[in-house]
């Protein structure tokens, strides 16, 4: 019996320790992270939750941002950022989407992850359907930026039933036959001024637009622990496998979720002409291409942008 009762404690120890948040409450770049994101937070008036959530396939904690009421939304952020790069967008949408805003594995408050062995699709498909999963939703709606545009594109083809609608914004990562502007591997001591020189080469068409706070986010989120090596495995992996959205041009035909591009006309990832090409062989698909904006539209152009995505959104189907 005593033995009995040593087990039994210590599985109660693990399933506690298993429920825990992903970051070390004691770590002074979470701490800065959390400042950081609350401060955009009041600026944009928005009232967001944090929840974390534990995944079984694969095994491991991701964090989202709750905000909103209605219908379900997924937001999932793309590259070297986080779920709170879309706070200027659920500012304007909370009043009418229920909002979960995920931090990618290895980005924002959710757990790093080594991506040197793992079968990029069949992750994304798997992070996705654990997350509609643990928040109880059967489907919902994707919204969707660079990388995680690739991974809700994957996604979509593989489970359109969970899909309601889709909307890319920018250009979803690799959707040009030959890198030719290939992202940034993590810097080994990331500064203010490179955050925002990044922004301004790559991301966004008038730097100007981007509040401070919001670089400070990003900036923060590039200081936690864990996310070089999380974001320099992806890479790499992704540069190795070469398999990005323009290899799914032949499933696109399958594609079923009514879909929209927004692309910005001065997109430095990609140009417009891409977004159009898709939108033509999907079925269900058209694309806005978004004058004086960059890869982050709804940075460049929050009212349009979001208009067109509530917009889509309520369209009857």
């Amino acid at each position: 019996m005593k033995h009995l009762a040593i087990l039994i404690s210590l599985l109660a120890v693990a399933t506690f320790a298993r429920a825990l948040p992903a970051e070390n409450p004691l770590s002074p770049e979470v701490k800065a992270f959390k400042k950081a994101q609350d401060a955009l937070l009041a600026k944009y008036d928005v009232k967001a939750t944090s929840r974390y959530l534990n995944l079984e396939k694969p095994q491991m904690t991701v964090h989202v941002l709750e905000a909103g009421q209605g219908k379900p939304l997924l937001l999932i952020h793309g590259g070297r950022s986080c779920a709170c790069s879309f706070i200027p967008l659920i500012s304007a949408l909370q009043k009418d989407f229920h909002i979960f805003a995920l931090d990618r594995p290895g980005h924002g408050l959710s757990d790093e992850f080594d991506y040197r062995n793992t079968a990029l699709r069949a992750h994304a498909v798997d992070v996705i359907t654990s997350v509609l999963k643990e928040l109880d939703l059967p489907d919902a709606n994707l919204v969707a930026n660079s990388m995680g545009g690739l991974w809700a594109l994957q996604f979509a083809i593989d489970q359109p039933e969970r899909v309601t609608k889709l909307v890319l914004l920018g250009e979803p990562a690799g959707s040009s036959e030959r890198v030719t502007n290939s992202p940034q591997k993590s810097a080994k001591d990331p500064v203010f001024q490179g955050v925002r020189g990044a922004f301004a080469a790559r991301l966004v068409a008038d730097i100007n637009r981007v509040p401070d706070e919001l670089l400070q986010a990003e900036l923060a989120n590039q200081r936690l622990p864990g996310f070089a090596s999380s974001w320099d495995t992806l890479l790499e992996k992704m540069l190795t496998d070469k398999k990005g959205t323009y290899q799914l041009r032949p499933e696109l035909k399958n594609l079923r979720p009514a879909t929209l591009f927004i692309w910005g006309d001065n997109d430095q990832l990609g140009p417009s002409a891409l977004g159009l090409e898709m939108a033509d062989i999907a079925p269900n698909a058209r694309c806005k291409v978004l004058p004086d904006a960059g890869h982050l539209p709804w940075l460049d152009q929050p009212d349009k942008c979001s208009r067109m995505v509530a917009e889509f959104l309520k369209e009857m189907k």
